[in-house]
């Protein structure tokens, strides 16, 4: 890369062009009527997908030199600009043939970008943890709008690649009736088996309210969400136990562990998912730091709980990183969401996982 060339720069001051969820909805709606759809769609993603890369590629230009130089970091940054290049140089789509060659090189960016997530959290850690330099960093809205925008790209990636092989019930990426219950079992079997692999032990989950409603979504973003919150709060519930009952002289078989409780709230534009558990809580001088990037409770010599299989939708182990919580509500976000939490020091936590249904809300994307 030259410094006289300016390419990223051009790119990178382009307007982004948003989407919601209904306009994704009735993309799928013209797939299925106009054959030549999909070329046009192939244009917009074409178009699209440098901008935003582009952005990010500035930000890490932007960083300071530490950063820059860190091995994970400049790897990231490189896959971005291979990506960024190949994109910019394939030829104008005009044909169906063309964007078949056009989808077969997204499908491949989207499969070698995975891993990155875990790449980019370990950079940071290692930045963090440099003496004197890393206590004067702050990244969190470096890697806030990294992250929004790894998002943004790959909804519009993977989407164009499944309007293309349709499957029943979804429309592209987003399950048209999406179940709250199955949601909701599968995430709680997949922290009482990795719970269970990890401590021996994980709390029962009881569900209430309206865990039966069905909404338009993409299942992947829920799908993290909940994992990682449930992980979180099933961690925090047998950890505080096990230490209660050692501290009033019980074994470890007497430990008991009262239930993580969901309860689903479907409200006319939003559906509200809350976490209740009686982990113990988060002391008030940690509630704020549990949003920044890098924060982790896990103890050094604490097992990381990670995800594994289909509800690990990025690929990498995060758990003892502190990415899971700060890109959990991105996801959330995304779509005009939100999570929040709430806190007793001693007793347990409630955590909301906050999402718009009506699929209106734009995109939340960078600046």
């Amino acid at each position: 890369m030259s410094f006289y060339d300016m390419t990223v720069e051009k790119y990178a001051s382009l307007p982004l062009h948003t989407l919601t969820l209904r306009q994704m909805l009735a993309q799928g709606e013209e797939a299925l009527k106009d054959p030549n759809f999909m070329v046009r769609n192939a244009r917009f993603v074409h178009k699209e997908m440098p901008v935003r890369l582009a952005k990010r590629l500035m930000d890490l230009q932007f960083l300071p030199h530490i950063v820059v130089i860190n091995p994970h970091i400049k790897q990231v940054y490189d896959s971005y600009r291979q990506a960024f290049d190949m994109l910019t140089a394939f030829p104008e789509i005009k044909t169906l043939e063309d964007n078949a060659k056009f989808t077969q090189m997204i499908t491949m960016l989207v499969d070698d970008h995975t891993p990155l997530l875990g790449v980019l959290a370990r950079g940071v850690r290692e930045c963090a943890l440099r003496p004197l330099v890393g206590r004067e960093l702050d990244l969190d809205p470096f890697l806030d709008n990294m992250l929004r925008s790894r998002i943004s790209r790959r909804v519009i990636a993977e989407h164009h690649i499944c309007l293309q092989h349709q499957r029943p019930g979804f429309i592209g990426v987003i399950c048209s009736q999406l179940s709250m219950r199955t949601l909701v079992e599968a995430a709680t079997k997949q922290c009482t088996d990795v719970s269970r692999r990890t401590f021996g032990f994980c709390p029962d989950f009881e569900m209430h309210g309206d865990v039966d409603s069905t909404f338009a979504y993409v299942p992947a973003h829920i799908e993290y969400m909940l994992f990682e919150i449930l992980k979180n709060a099933s961690r925090a519930v047998v950890e505080h136990h096990l230490k209660k009952a050692h501290e009033e002289g019980k074994s470890i078989s007497q430990a008991t562990f009262p239930p993580v409780t969901i309860t689903v709230c479907r409200g006319q534009k939003e559906s509200t998912i809350k976490v209740s558990d009686q982990g113990g809580g988060i002391a008030n001088e940690l509630k704020e730091k549990v949003w920044s990037y890098g924060f982790s409770s896990l103890d050094e010599d604490t097992e990381a709980i990670q995800p594994a299989g289909p509800l690990d939708s990025h690929g990498s182990p995060m758990a003892g990183l502190g990415f899971g919580l700060p890109l959990s509500r991105l996801h959330a976000q995304y779509f005009g969401g939100d999570i929040e939490f709430f806190s007793i020091p001693g007793y347990g936590t409630d955590v909301y996982i906050r999402v718009h249904r009506l699929g209106d809300h734009q995109e939340e994307f960078e600046i």
